[in-house]
């Protein structure tokens, strides 16, 4: 069997993806020498990057992340002792028209977003509550010292 050939209107999108691949690579690699970082989306995966804040105290770690349009049961939360990931699906999709500097739509149905946590923590004893479209993850400390006893 012979391969269907690309029509010039198929060859010429393919250009134009793999040109706009490539300068967001070279151009986010440029940001990154300037601690930018990068946008909060995957257009390819549909996925959004959710606002995180992240406090640390002297016993616990506290991850509070906005996840709009979500429900308690979409969401998923893996821990180790030094990384959180969240996960979750949106209820329905958010779509936005007139996106970026070509005109064009697009569609996000969930958050992903990866934390180095700044120090290290026991995954599990943690605790997640998940209110009003905010996710409140409390992650106790790993104890790296411990007082001994002299008999």
């Amino acid at each position: 069997m012979s391969e269907k050939k690309k029509d010039l209107f198929d060859q010429f999108m393919e250009y134009i993806s793999d040109f706009e691949r490539r300068f967001d690579e070279t151009f986010y690699s440029i940001l990154s020498s300037f601690r930018v970082t990068r946008p909060s989306w995957d257009p390819d995966k549909c996925c959004l990057v959710p606002l995180v804040d992240i406090q640390e105290y002297p016993e616990e770690i506290i991850v509070t992340a906005d996840l709009p349009y979500v429900d308690k049961e979409d969401i998923s939360i893996n821990a180790t002792e030094t990384s959180l990931e969240i996960d979750a699906k949106m209820r329905h999709p958010v779509r936005f028209e007139r996106w970026g500097t070509v005109q064009r739509e697009i569609s996000f149905n969930c958050y992903h977003k990866s934390i180095k946590l700044p120090s290290r923590v026991d995954p599990e004893k943690a605790k997640a509550t998940f209110r009003g479209g905010i996710l409140r993850i409390s992650l106790p400390k790993k104890i790296s010292k411990q007082k001994i006893e002299i008999d």
